[in-house]
């Protein structure tokens, strides 16, 4: 008997860092988290830019964000099922350690039929969180069903690297992410940490640098390293920066000029409010998505 597919929605977060060609192309609903500051409240993205946030750190400001709400979720899930028509929602989001988004998620989930909303917990952010749901969404057009897409998603979430550094981690440390770094504090502004995921979602020191160079160089080498003991060579690459590209694009240089690697495509995008307002405007971060077949 054949099986029928059910027509399939892909919600995110803001945090995923997916350029609008994706969202547009594969029709992703994104819903957004809040940066607060002054007293008052913006959705990132839609009411207020990264380059706003960037510049009011640097002056000094402190920001802080919140997870998008209950209702945010279910106002969004509503839509697509009794609105759009769609009879199953992929709800994919940052790392439960990191972030409350994904109770909010379950939360609203539960207003809707049992098995009509998954939530998934990529135990990532940023664009190693994008990486999943643009891969899940381009299985979901080309026709996989719940079963590949559940075998497709849990083979994503563990098999993405990422790793990030920091010009100053000092604003890392002031919202409580990395504990680990805390009692490095003194030197924030002088060493150059690199930290990843392990795989509960939760952020781990690498090692530490001297200099941006050299925290740049490590970056490329430890995804290099990644990829190379992977069995599955061909990936895409995402480079994420802050306030400044040119660290990012130093990386994009060393990952074209090498031929030991299989690159179907660099992904360059800038990391969103709320992460900046967590990492402060000087942050790099890349990731190898290895190109999955559902």
């Amino acid at each position: 008997m054949k099986r029928v597919t059910k027509k399939i929605a892909i919600v995110t977060d803001s945090v995923s860092d997916i350029p609008d060609r994706f969202i547009k192309e594969y029709g992703i609903s994104v819903v957004p988290l809040y940066v607060n500051f002054d007293g008052e409240s913006f959705k990132e993205g839609v009411e207020i830019s990264a380059d706003r946030i960037y510049n009011e750190l640097r002056a000094g400001k402190i920001i802080k964000s919140s997870t998008p709400t209950i209702q945010d979720f279910t106002a969004v899930y509503r839509s697509l099922l009794d609105e759009q028509g769609f009879e199953c929602i992929y709800s994919i989001h940052l790392s439960s350690l990191l972030s409350g988004t994904i109770n909010a998620a379950l939360s609203a989930s539960r207003q809707f039929p049992e098995g009509s909303i998954k939530i998934i917990d990529t135990k990532k952010a940023a664009i190693a969180e994008g990486f999943i749901v643009i891969e899940i969404a381009k299985a979901v057009n080309a026709g996989a069903d719940e079963e590949k897409v559940d075998k497709l998603a849990g083979m994503l979430v563990g098999s993405i690297s990422f790793y990030a550094t920091f010009e100053n981690f000092e604003y890392v440390v002031r919202g409580g992410r990395a504990p680990f770094l805390s009692r490095f504090a003194g030197k924030a502004s002088i060493v150059k940490p690199i930290i990843a995921f392990n795989s509960k979602g939760k952020l781990r020191l690498k090692k530490f640098c001297f200099s941006k160079k050299s925290s740049i160089s490590w970056l490329y080498h430890l995804v290099r390293r990644d990829i190379l003991n992977s069995s599955n060579r061909r990936n895409i690459i995402g480079i994420c920066y802050g306030n400044d590209q040119g660290p990012a694009d130093e990386l994009k240089n060393m990952i074209e000029n090498d031929s030991d690697i299989i690159v179907e495509e660099i992904i360059m995008t800038r990391m969103t409010a709320v992460m900046g307002a967590h990492t402060g405007p000087g942050i790099w971060g890349i990731a190898a998505c290895p190109v999955l077949d559902p």
